[in-house]
């Protein structure tokens, strides 16, 4: 590249920058400088085709000279004032009112805060936000935050902009006791006490959102990256778990008086341990092959941990614990291990699923799955980093008390879904009716796979 080539790209850099800087100080309200922008240029073209003569001062409207106007009209559009400042992306001129907000949001300070929320997720389509107009808890937060201006006008709607994350993503019709969300929020700095604006955020989330304790985090904190472990609990029918030649053609009523024994229960601890350790589960997930590094998980507990009664129905309660979870995965490990109790598919399944060949598993219903808690175990042990421990203080006793009550309220609601939908027992029958398709993999069941598959392989 020549000397003079590169002189004029230089050159050429200059103006665009100077012609930005004129526009940031337009967009804040400052004076432009009296200055005019010069530039000299030896030989453009003009748009009649002529070329100018050297020594020739002008500017384009995007900063390229092109010796068309002269210096001096340029610096009258230089130096020409403003009446209103106006925002440079929308091209808009700011209202007074807004010009208040702006204000009072460069007065407060941008702290990094984690939120502790539980929810009941039956009305939710997952937590995640989504780009059209749907429910999800996300969303929510977004908007309650926007609404006591935690959240400037200009990062609305774009999560990123506040470094938002999540401990784990839950499901359509998935509850969570505690489930963690970080982010950068405006807060006013004689503010010192967290619980200030637990309180004030609390009063105005809906009634299936519930906030326990906000904690001030470092800088750098990510809610997802630092999480040690995630806990789930599945709460199932005990009556699920019977062998299918006593439940086929039998009333709901009977189903209902059907009571686990403790041998049982050994038995299915037994089964399920098998998923325990690291495996590939990309037969327990969607568009995911067993080649890929993402199909690895490591569980670390998996177990019934008890049964109770409630409104007449026994239920067991699944605890499932491990580092990550796959989409789906949770549900489609409760769907095996149930069909295995229910002697539709051998004890040594699970172990030939976990394996590289593709094999069907199927999907148990969502009402029954709640995250209970996000452990951060290891992060809580640095020292120097961190701020607070990442958990709800032992101190806080209400905080507690109150988790311990949403959670009660939760499992009502999980138990309520089969006495007043018939959500697991008819999922039941469909599941030995259809083959283990369950409904809402049925259509893409039926596309992907076709009787020539079918018949070659083992889907399930």
């Amino acid at each position: 590249v020549s000397t003079q080539s590169t002189w004029g790209y230089n050159k050429f850099q200059r103006v665009q920058s100077m012609k930005r800087d004129l526009q940031n100080d337009e967009a804040d309200g400052k004076e432009p400088p009296k200055k005019a922008l010069l530039v000299e240029e030896s030989t453009v073209k003009k748009e009649e085709g002529k070329e100018s003569k050297k020594g020739d001062l002008a500017i384009t409207e995007q900063g390229i000279p092109h010796g068309k106007e002269p210096a001096t009209k340029i610096k009258e559009m230089l130096t020409e004032k403003k009446e209103e400042p106006v925002d440079v992306k929308t091209a808009v001129v700011i209202p007074p009112e807004r010009k208040e907000e702006l204000k009072k949001d460069k007065a407060k300070k941008k702290l990094k805060l984690i939120l502790i929320l539980g929810y009941n997720g039956l009305k939710f389509l997952g937590s995640q936000k989504q780009p059209n107009d749907v429910r999800t808890v996300e969303g929510e937060v977004e908007k309650i935050l926007y609404s006591q201006g935690m959240i400037a006008e200009s990062n609305y709607g774009k999560l990123q902009k506040i470094s938002f994350s999540r401990a784990t993503r839950t499901d359509k019709r998935v509850h969570a006791v505690q489930n963690f969300f970080s982010c950068k929020l405006l807060l006013d700095p004689a503010i010192k006490d967290m619980k200030v604006y637990r309180d004030k955020l609390a009063a105005v989330f809906p009634c299936d959102i519930k906030l326990f304790c906000v904690l001030e985090a470092s800088r750098r904190f990510n809610t997802k990256l630092r999480c040690s472990s995630r806990e789930y609990i599945y709460y199932l029918p005990s009556f699920c778990l019977q062998p299918k030649e006593k439940t086929t053609g039998f009333p709901i009523d009977a189903l209902y008086n059907f009571r686990i024994t403790a041998d049982q229960i050994a038995k299915i601890n037994e089964t399920v341990k098998a998923f325990i350790g690291t495996h590939k589960f990309h037969n327990y997930t969607k568009d995911i092959e067993a080649k890929q590094m993402q199909a690895n998980r490591h569980i670390i507990d998996f177990q019934v941990k008890t049964s109770f009664q409630l409104n007449g129905i026994e239920f067991v309660e699944f605890f499932v614990k491990g580092q990550s979870f796959l989409y789906n995965q949770i549900r489609k490990m409760i769907g095996m291990a149930i069909l295995i109790c229910r002697n539709s598919l051998p004890e040594d399944t699970i172990s030939t699923s976990l394996k590289s060949d593709p094999f069907y598993t199927p999907l148990a219903p969502g009402e029954g799955l709640m995250l209970n808690r996000v452990c951060y175990d290891k992060y809580n042990q640095i020292k120097g980093e961190r701020k607070v421990n990442v958990e709800v203080p032992h101190s806080d006793t209400a905080a507690l008390a109150a988790i311990e009550a949403f959670k009660q309220e939760l499992v009502l609601c999980i138990c309520q879904q089969e006495k007043e939908n018939r959500v697991f027992s008819e999922w039941l029958n469909y599941l030995e009716e259809k083959q283990f398709v369950d409904p809402e993999e049925e259509k893409e069941y039926k596309v992907n796979h076709d009787e020539e598959s079918q018949s070659s392989q083992s889907y399930y």
